[in-house]
């Protein structure tokens, strides 16, 4: 990215998302049959289960939001492996209680390298072999249950 690019200000980026669809990233990482979710700490949806990812920066292509957001929850470097769905949430409701729309698209990872760790937004994290029974993310929990079969033989 060039050193010149300035991106939005949290507070003009607020003032947009809050009017616009936002766009997302979320990152399914199986590993000996399991999924990795994370307990978020924050609203929306503060301690349910789901999956990493977060917001796609303007000019940033998927690869550079996936090693920004990745690093920045999980301590991870990873590479997206496969286009695996998306998700739409029209209805959500953020931190500052002003509904918003925002589209997800989810893909397939694989670890590269770095430590499982966690971050300010969900600092507990695991393998699922099975999907939680309580406090799931609903429409990332509906995602998951459709594809859990096909996510499992990859």
């Amino acid at each position: 990215m060039p050193a010149q690019q300035k991106y939005l200000t949290d507070e003009e980026y607020k003032f947009i998302y809050e009017r616009a669809v936002r766009l997302c990233l979320d990152f399914i990482i199986v590993k000996d049959d399991k999924v990795l979710l994370s307990k978020r700490d924050i609203d929306p949806y503060k301690g349910y289960w789901h999956l990493p990812g977060g917001m796609v920066r303007y000019k940033e292509s998927f690869d550079e939001a996936a090693e920004r957001i990745l690093k920045s929850e999980l301590g991870l470097k990873s590479k997206m492996k496969k286009l695996i769905g998306y998700m739409q949430m029209p209805d959500e409701i953020n931190e500052n209680n002003i509904p918003v729309h925002s589209v997800s698209i989810a893909f397939l990872t694989t670890l590269e390298e770095g430590e499982i760790r966690g971050s300010e937004q969900a600092h507990e994290i695991e393998y699922f072999a099975s999907l939680p029974e309580e406090n799931l993310h609903p429409i990332q929990g509906k995602f998951l249950k459709e594809y859990w079969g096909k996510l499992m033989e990859m």
